[in-house]
């Protein structure tokens, strides 16, 4: 892959003018708050920009890879070498798109806001998303990562997904193609030679179900005070590792292990719940990376357990 160069510098400002940034700090665009520079961060106001984007850019062979909400994006301090597509300015839409005997279909675009999608349940008098009250992040990064609790995740209510494939076409993939995991989503190999090479997720449709609003919002705000009572305030991105099993939580491990209030620099593991990181003004990546080592370190020590981080980690 080749880095940015004049012409193609060109070619991104004359097709998105202002909403391309070359260098952009990504610790602007991350809920840690660190992280050095993109090449360039691109802020696609529709679908047709993305396509067109992708083509650009697998013309002139320059990486690329697209950002959710950066709330489960860990950017190293030399930054990116690549060019970052932000979905939020464009692609965040919600709406219902069809009533039917089984519930009720909403669908969301990749950059809209989860917290947004379940305010707008709530709204709409439908259940389903309750689990995801609270979780930040955008409905792409939720979907791809099958976000959720150890209760449900999205595989619960998703039906169907949109991707844009590295041939600039939209394809719809229902249950049936897409293979969850816990913390992932991959639909490569279902695919055959339906969707070949770098794809996009660009909107999902949810079942959800019809209920009684008062009752809705009861569970919500219980929702909510447990996550104030439970979760830490203050910069962070959510749970740092996956949980080796629901028996096994890594909050769990890690305060077992006499982690919590351990602090690296700007990073601290939260004295409320031991699988979160959180920064300080002064913190920077590295930070983050060497105490996520401590404890991963600590624990298989300990108990013989590997973590495996949660968060996604980019850059040099």
């Amino acid at each position: 892959m080749t880095v940015l160069t004049k012409n193609l510098k060109k070619q991104l400002t004359k097709r998105f003018g202002a909403r391309v940034k070359f260098d952009e700090p990504m610790a602007q665009h991350t809920s840690w708050k660190v992280g050095g520079p993109a090449d360039a961060l691109v802020f696609a106001a529709d679908v047709l920009e993305v396509a067109d984007l992708i083509e650009i850019l697998s013309a002139a062979d320059t990486e690329w890879f697209v950002m959710g909400g950066g709330t489960n994006l860990l950017v190293k301090d030399s930054g990116i070498r690549a060019v970052v597509i932000c979905l939020q300015q464009g692609l965040d839409h919600i709406e219902i798109t069809e009533r039917n005997d089984d519930g009720v279909l909403v669908e969301a675009g990749a950059g809209a806001r989860l917290n947004s999608l379940c305010r707008y349940a709530a709204m709409q008098d439908l259940a389903g998303m309750q689990f995801a009250v609270g979780i930040p992040g955008s409905v792409g990064g939720a979907v791809l990562m099958n976000a959720g609790t150890g209760q449900k995740s999205m595989e619960s209510v998703l039906k169907e997904i949109d991707v844009l494939n590295s041939s600039g076409n939209i394809i719809s993939l229902g249950t049936d193609r897409l293979n969850f995991k816990y913390r992932a989503l991959s639909w490569e190999n279902s695919m055959g030679r339906a969707c070949h090479g770098a794809s996009v997720v660009i909107a999902a449709r949810l079942l959800l179900v019809p209920a009684h609003g008062k009752d809705l919002e009861a569970q919500y705000e219980a929702i909510l005070a447990r996550r104030g009572k439970t979760q830490p305030r203050g910069l962070s991105a959510g749970c740092v590792f996956k949980n080796p099993s629901s028996e096994m939580p890594a909050g769990r491990l890690i305060q077992e292990a006499g982690l919590k209030g351990m602090e690296i620099g700007g990073a601290r593991i939260s004295e409320i719940h031991a699988n979160f990181i959180i920064t300080g003004h002064k913190a920077k990546a590295s930070d983050i990376l060497k105490l996520m080592e401590a404890v991963r370190q600590k624990v298989r020590q300990r108990f013989d357990v590997v973590l495996e981080p949660e968060v996604k980690i980019v850059g040099e």
